[in-house]
This record gives structure tokens, C-alpha cells and sequence, in this order.
């Protein structure tokens, strides 16, 4: 069952590392609290103030809840986020729902983690104070402008030197760290055809409407299928009032207008724009209420071959590694992930000398499950956009035929037709991060605890550096 304890040995402490990590995202942060708790040096380095006031909505799936609660963020987590119950899908012009998709307790139960809903800035915050309890430094208004792979080496845009064992890239999409790994084809990629638009709305806005009553209470996630769009909507919650909060993501064509790459800069709502006479009268209303929107472009790259730099003192996580489409329902998992691998491979007993082994054995771990992840997550996202036509009858055929079978109790419903709707979804919320490096431990651990006795597995990894 996933989310056990682990049988694995600790690093020594006089083989510590000093890591710098370029970027204060959640990837950014999460990596440097989970390396700090694993007894090594962590400073954070951020051109930003480190404020993060998002109220975008994010999703956590099971696989990345259990690690929020194995690094004892659960507490903090629960009055901050709403248990999912279902997913379910609408048409965007009618409103009829199709086949849904019930989260059942006995899975659930089995995965040992719930799906969760709750804003970025609020994970975001909660990360950081947790890193700087547990002795993170930060450097905030800061730039990177160049790294220098074989001193391990940052350079500030003042011209300041910062120096390290290891230096993590967590600066995100526009990672100045990416092309010092990967090459210059790490900046190149094809611009997507659509953009993801962020409107938040309160609550109490929508409880003055009858037809938007309902979203305010119900705890599934809702997607409106649109003609060549969609909205998806969920509850989340503002840690600052505790109030509830309507977070919407549509995604809709770019029409030639490209839109910025930064989450952080909003402007005022544009109907036309959002293609909002394609969606029911309810979604047009509750878009309505919103003072601003927040759209993202995003760039689609071909899966890196390279994590690490050949120095085997860089390394990249997050959106640097794997540029995901924005609001997609893994981008914060995948990064949680990515810190929890690189975390729980160098708390294993093994020396300095063994860095650039440990490196490539998180790039080996974590490149096949993203990569996957990342052709998924817009192969989804273009399932929910088929424009009008004979495909997107097809679809909406065979959601409705799905329906009742749906809606069937988990002991009532057909094996097939279970297995058919939850494998990939179990492949995704059942994988354990920590048991994946438990796994390459069973595998290499022998090698590396004993370094005097020769392994052609380690010298292969070793060559490569």
C-alpha cells in the first residue's frame, strides 16, 4: 500500500552538501525544505520579493498529498483545502453532465491519500515556512543571470559569485539554469495554440445568483465542455479570510494573440477573448462576476534527454525540467515529486563522491513518469476542446452512454468498466516517490555502501560525468 514507512539508512553528516536553488517557486522551495530536513546546507535564491499572493486554484492528487503529509504539511493543509468527491463533466453549451467521475472510498481509501483543491499561494507560503523553520536561507531580489556548471557557480545580475556542491535549477519555464543542461534547444519549443486563462471569484458574489448556489457547496471538480474551449472550476480556500473561493481555468484558442508567460501580471476581463457566448448562460454569469483574468501562453518542448549537466553539479526540477501546460492537474504533483526523489536519495548513506551517481539516478527516476505526464496532460486538454464536429460527437456520445454506468456503486459497477476508467488514473495516484528510491536503493544500495568492492553499474554512471 503506498504512503508506508521506509526501511532505508541515513547519510552521515560529515558528507553533507551545501545546494543552492535557483527559484522560489513551490518546486524551488519544496526542494530546498525537504534537502535541508536531510541534514544539508540549502539557500534559496529568488528575483522576486517572495511574496506569492496567488488565489489560483491548484489540484492534489493522491500521489502528492501523501507526500505533503509525510513531510507533515497535512495539519497545516486541512483547513486551507477542499476534498474532492467527483469529477464531472458538462456540456459547455447546454450544461447537461455527462459521465462523471466518482472518487470512491474504498479506492481512495486504498491510495491513502485524498484529492485535494487548494490555492497556490497558499501551499506556496505554507513551503516557506516550513524551509526557514527548518533553517533554509534566502536570497530574495536576486537575479541569476549565468551559472558556471564546473565551479558550481551563480552569478548574480550585481555580479556577485555564490558558490555550492550542487547547484538545483527551479527557476521555471523561463529557466535561465535549463540551457546550461540542456543546451540551447532547451529554450526552444513550438507556442501552443491555445492559452490558460486564471479568474478567481468569490463566493459570496455567487450566492447572490440562484443558478451559481450550488457551485459555492459542492466539493467536485466541474469542466464545461465548449467548441474548441473549456472551463473548469473548484472550490478553494483564502487562508488570509478563510473564505471560499470560485477558482476558473478556461482554455481557449490564442487566435494569433499571444499571451504572457508570467502568472503574476492580471488585466481586465474580455468576453471576446474567452469566447464566452460558447458556454451556458450560468458559466457566462459567474465569468461575469470577476473583476480580472490572469492568461498564460505556454510553450510545448519535446521531453529533455538531459537533467543533470555532465559537471554533475546542476540539476533541474519543476517546470525547468518539465515544462507542463499550465493549470493542468500535475504540474505542483510532479514538482512535489521532483523534490521528494532528490530529497530522499541524498538522505541515503552514501558520500560526497557519490553525487553525480545520486543525480543520475533522480534523472533516470523522474524523465520516463514526466515525460509521460506532459503528452497526457495536453492530450486531455485537447479531449475537453474538440471544436464542433464528428469527433466531438463521438466524444459526447460515449460519455453519456458512460454516465449510469458512472453514477453505479463502486461493488455494483462492472469490473471491466472500472478497470477501463481508473487504470491510468491509478498509475498516476498510486506512485509513491519515496518507494520509487527505495526500489533503486534495493537495487544499488550494495554497490554504494561498499565502495571498495567494484560494480560495473557504478562505473557506467560515473563515466558519464
Amino acid at each position: 500500500m503506498p504512503g508506508g514507512p521506509l526501511n532505508m539508512p541515513k547519510r552521515a553528516a560529515s558528507e553533507m552538501l551545501r545546494f543552492i536553488v535557483v527559484g522560489g517557486s513551490i518546486a524551488g522551495v519544496a526542494c530546498a525544505y525537504a534537502l535541508q530536513e536531510a541534514g544539508h546546507q540549502v539557500l534559496v535564491v529568488e528575483q522576486g520579493d517572495g511574496r506569492c499572493n496567488s488565489h489560483g486554484g491548484i489540484r492534489s492528487p493522491p500521489n502528492m498529498t501523501r507526500l505533503l503529509n509525510h513531510w507533515g504539511l497535512g495539519p497545516a493543509i486541512a483547513p486551507v483545502s477542499i476534498k474532492a468527491d467527483r469529477f464531472t463533466l458538462r456540456d459547455g453549451k447546454s450544461g447537461e453532465e455527462f459521465a462523471p467521475l466518482v472518487l470512491h472510498e474504498k479506492i481512495m481509501k486504498a491510495l491513502a491519500a485524498d484529492f485535494l483543491y487548494m490555492q497556490h499561494g497558499a501551499l506556496h507560503a505554507m513551503f516557506v515556512e516550513f524551509a526557514k523553520n527548518a533553517g533554509v536561507q534566502f536570497r530574495y531580489n536576486t537575479e541569476i543571470v549565468s551559472v558556471d556548471p564546473w565551479k558550481g557557480i551563480v552569478i548574480t545580475r550585481k555580479g556577485a559569485k555564490l558558490s555550492a556542491d550542487v547547484i538545483v535549477g527551479a527557476d521555471g519555464y523561463r529557466s535561465v539554469v535549463r540551457p546550461v543542461v540542456v543546451g540551447p534547444e532547451g529554450m526552444r519549443g513550438v507556442v501552443d495554440k491555445r492559452v490558460s486563462v486564471n479568474i478567481t471569484v468569490p463566493t459570496d458574489l455567487m450566492r447572490e445568483h440562484k443558478d451559481l448556489v450550488k457551485l459555492t457547496v459542492s466539493p467536485e471538480w466541474s469542466l464545461w465542455l465548449g467548441d474548441d474551449c473549456a472551463v473548469h472550476g473548484l472550490l478553494t480556500v483564502d487562508p488570509q479570510s478563510s473564505k471560499k473561493e470560485y477558482a476558473v481555468v478556461m482554455h481557449v484558442p490564442m487566435d494569433g494573440k499571444r499571451a504572457q508567460n508570467s502568472w503574476a501580471r492580471s488585466q481586465p476581463l474580455d468576453e471576446k477573448f474567452l469566447k464566452l457566448d460558447r458556454f451556458e448562460p450560468r458559466i457566462q454569469q459567474l465569468v461575469r462576476l470577476a473583476q480580472s483574468m490572469t492568461p498564460t501562453s505556454h510553450t510545448i518542448y519535446e521531453p529533455f534527454d538531459n537533467w543533470v549537466h555532465e559537471s554533475g553539479r546542476v540539476v533541474l526540477v519543476g517546470e525547468a525540467a518539465h515544462p507542463l501546460m499550465p493549470n493542468g492537474s500535475h504540474n505542483a504533483a510532479m514538482s512535489i515529486e521532483d523534490a521528494m526523489t532528490l530529497s530522499t536519495l541524498f538522505s541515503l548513506p552514501a558520500t560526497k563522491s557519490h553525487t553525480c551517481v545520486l543525480l543520475s539516478a533522480y534523472e533516470e527516476l523522474r524523465q520516463p513518469r514526466c515525460a509521460a505526464t506532459q503528452v497526457s496532460e495536453l492530450q486531455k486538454r485537447d479531449f475537453i476542446c474538440l471544436p464542433l464536429g464528428p469527433e466531438q460527437q463521438v466524444r459526447d456520445d460515449g460519455l453519456r452512454d458512460a454516465r449510469a454506468r458512472a453514477l453505479l456503486d463502486w461493488d455494483e459497477a462492472e469490473e471491466e468498466f472500472l478497470r477501463d476508467t481508473w487504470e491510468e488514473y491509478i498509475d498516476l495516484f498510486a506512485f509513491d516517490a519515496r518507494e520509487a528510491v527505495e526500489d533503486w536503493w534495493t537495487k544499488w544500495g550494495q554497490a554504494i555502501s561498499c565502495p571498495y568492492i567494484p560494480d560495473s553499474r557504478i562505473e557506467s554512471v560515473v563515466g558519464k560525468f
